[in-house]
């Protein structure tokens, strides 16, 4: 058994999960089961990931009404669809989210979903405000029930618990996806870079949109490929094995991850992995600067090739924070 937990399988919540809490629709059946993976770290409560089960809207529910509208004063969120559908209502416009896309909802952008049919519905946020006054006024609620509906202590927690603020229900024109900045895919990502074997990287969310404080790549990699990070890296890691089959190896200790997988890499500590099956990995700790990187290494590339000596390229990787010590095909 490992001596640490790096790997949780999204697959088997009722493993995974650290803690879980519901939600209901007005008719009092459950809305969604959200289940926490990682906690949030340092000020930007970055690396936090929960794994969320929405389920199918009631058959009464009017999509003119009924789709959940509101925002976000700090928070920022990027959602995994891995299954299912959904109607997403954003900057005026309904589209349609499915399996494989990912939806992105920037800090005070008006928002709102109506789902389909089960979607598994995996979550990133950073920034996010947590407000602790509702616990405390649920805790007088509780020892004291006739204060339940009493206006001067609810409005001790005007916000709820959480960063989430409800709106009047929005007024929409129907999109095509492809339309709707809001959801991403990597079949159609900001940039995308082919230059080194057995490895397409794909910039999905750019920093700016996310208030320049992390982004979010995808490493599309064949089997056989590998890649070893520097001796101590001093960002920790969290990585999404969307698809594939990937193996790690993390403080001397081997597991693979496929499908619907999370690994925790904490920081300082040495891994490398090695491609089993093409596979699909986000990178959802956002921390490096991928897509600066990548613009300066193809530009460098095409316009002054011999100049890049591997002194240039260390000096690259320092400048935007790349861990990564060396890849190749084994």
């Amino acid at each position: 058994m490992a001596k640490y937990q790096f790997l949780y399988d999204l697959k088997t919540p009722e493993k995974t999960w650290r803690g879980s809490g519901k939600h209901y629709f007005k008719n009092g059946e459950v809305s969604s089961e959200a289940g926490r993976i990682t906690d949030m770290e340092g000020p930007h409560g970055l690396y936090w990931c929960l794994d969320t089960i929405m389920h199918k809207v009631p058959a009464d529910t009017d999509p003119d009404i009924d789709h959940m509208p509101h925002y976000h004063v700090h928070g920022y969120e990027t959602f995994f669809v891995d299954s299912g559908s959904l109607y997403l209502y954003i900057n005026g416009q309904r589209a349609e989210a499915k399996k494989g896309d990912i939806v992105h909802l920037q800090a005070g952008q008006a928002h709102g979903m109506l789902f389909k049919e089960e979607v598994k519905w995996r979550g990133t946020y950073h920034d996010y405000q947590v407000y602790h006054e509702a616990g405390d006024v649920r805790r007088v609620h509780e020892y004291l029930p006739e204060t339940k509906d009493d206006p001067d202590l609810n409005a001790l927690m005007p916000r709820g618990e959480m960063d989430n603020i409800p709106l009047e229900p929005f007024l929409y024109t129907d999109v095509p996806t492809e339309q709707c900045l809001g959801i991403k895919n990597i079949s159609r990502p900001h940039a995308s870079y082919d230059m080194f074997p057995g490895l397409s990287l794909k910039v999905v969310v750019e920093r700016w949109e996310n208030g320049g404080t992390k982004e979010m790549v995808c490493a599309v990699m064949e089997p056989g490929f590998t890649a070893e990070w520097v001796k101590y890296p001093k960002l920790r890691e969290l990585l999404y094995v969307r698809s594939g089959k990937v193996k790690f190896t993390v403080l001397g200790e081997e597991f693979i991850a496929d499908d619907e997988c999370v690994v925790d890499i904490p920081r300082f500590a040495p891994h490398s992995i090695e491609v089993l099956e093409h596979s699909e990995v986000y990178d959802m700790g956002g921390q490096s600067y991928w897509s600066l990187f990548m613009q300066n290494y193809a530009s460098i590339l095409k316009h002054k090739p011999d100049t890049l000596t591997p002194e240039k390229l260390d000096e690259l990787k320092k400048k935007f924070d790349i861990q990564i010590k060396s890849i190749g095909m084994k």
